[in-house]
């Protein structure tokens, strides 16, 4: 497991959005997964060097009705950031795959593959901001 935690927070809805933030020196690569107007979805890559933030959906969380978002943070090595629970599918470039309502992910037989995303619950916030960062323990 990679030393690496996350911390949850909640931004002003003047800059309603989706962001993560990466308080660490490593490189991640940075996917999310989202049910926006009833299509399930995957997208990545945003490239996340240390000290500096993303922001993968722009709009408004409340808005869209979006409380749920999945997060899957990696380095080019294959650490994760976190652990997830969800798996879900990525591809090796710039994707956004759609899931087939009522039907499992099939990474594999899709051609993508499976990785493991962590559910973050923004609740009913316009915005929601995820932090990567050094893990505190010694």
């Amino acid at each position: 497991m990679v030393p690496f935690g996350l911390v949850w927070g909640h931004v002003d809805r003047a800059e309603a959005a989706f962001r993560v933030c990466n308080q660490s020196v490593t490189l991640y690569n940075v996917a999310i997964g989202a049910e926006i107007d009833k299509k399930f979805a995957t997208e990545g890559w945003w490239t996340l060097p240390g000290n500096t933030c993303v922001t993968p959906i722009k709009e408004d969380l409340a808005d869209l009705k979006l409380r749920y978002v999945y997060i899957y943070a990696t380095t080019a090595t294959g650490d994760s950031a976190f652990e997830g629970n969800w798996d879900m599918c990525v591809d090796t470039k710039r994707f956004k795959i759609e899931k087939v309502q009522d039907q499992p992910w099939d990474c594999w037989v899709r051609g993508f593959v499976q990785a493991k995303f962590k559910e973050v619950d923004t609740g009913d916030t316009g915005s929601w901001t995820v932090f990567i960062r050094p893990d505190d323990k010694p």
